[in-house]
């Protein structure tokens, strides 16, 4: 297997970014509804509730190919019998996941509501996520062959459990100040390379004030899947 097929770069800014040169690419172009024209994810950057069947099929097809690239990988680096321990963030609907990067997605539109942000850099972005369920993941590795399941679960906590556990003495405003912060980390290099580094300071104050009323309003947690593989003999 080629590097270059591993981390094919079609995206990102600068030579080193994540964006650059992940594996795991968004459906693209912006999928558009054959009638309209409209993008028809249009308000929202990941797969979230009113995101249309054809572009959460775009994002399933997606995930399917770029787990089952993984696995292959991953077997010819694993002798008969090996075993190999994964995990990584699910959903209980794949096509309704409540993540959290749905609810970023309604802070940016806030933004562009109020002419902060301009509505065609909204429509032309989507983020490189999806949240598979247990069934997607066991399927695709079914279908793939490498490696049988030994074990696969799911574990359900609320965005702030972490921090909850942590320090049981943090209040809310606390816990969603370090939310805002952990989220910034992993999301502001490719929200900043389309949007603007200058948003950012206000994208995340706006996160930081709502997260968890938000979450506590639409009961919404993490999903995350661990899973247990042994490498096939043959």
């Amino acid at each position: 297997m080629k590097v270059e097929q591993v981390l094919h770069m079609n995206g990102g800014v600068g030579n080193d970014s994540y964006a650059k040169n992940s594996s795991y690419q968004a459906p693209k172009p912006k999928e558009l509804d054959i009638e309209t024209g409209a993008a028809s994810n249009k308000g929202n950057i990941c797969v979230a509730k009113t995101t249309p069947p054809n572009v959460y099929k775009a994002y399933l097809e997606q995930f399917q190919r770029d787990f089952t690239l993984f696995l292959k990988c991953r077997a010819d680096e694993i002798v008969p019998g090996g075993r190999m321990l994964l995990t990584t963030m699910g959903s209980i609907k794949s096509n309704d996941p409540l993540s959290i990067w749905e609810f970023v997605g309604l802070k940016l539109n806030q933004m562009v509501s109020e002419g902060l942000i301009e509505e065609e850099k909204m429509e032309s972005f989507d983020l490189p996520y999806y949240a598979a369920t247990k069934e997607e993941v066991k399927k695709v590795i079914e279908v793939e062959e490498s490696f049988t399941i030994q074990r696969l679960e799911a574990f359900n906590m609320d965005w702030d459990d972490y921090i909850k556990k942590a320090d049981k003495k943090l209040d809310k405003t606390e816990r969603a100040a370090i939310m805002a912060r952990d989220i910034r980390a992993v999301g502001e290099p490719i929200l900043a390379s389309h949007f603007g580094k200058e948003i950012m300071d206000d994208l995340f104050r706006r996160f930081e004030e709502d997260v968890l009323d938000y979450m506590e309003a639409h009961h919404c947690q993490y999903i995350s899947m661990v899973i247990s593989l042994i490498k096939k003999d043959y």
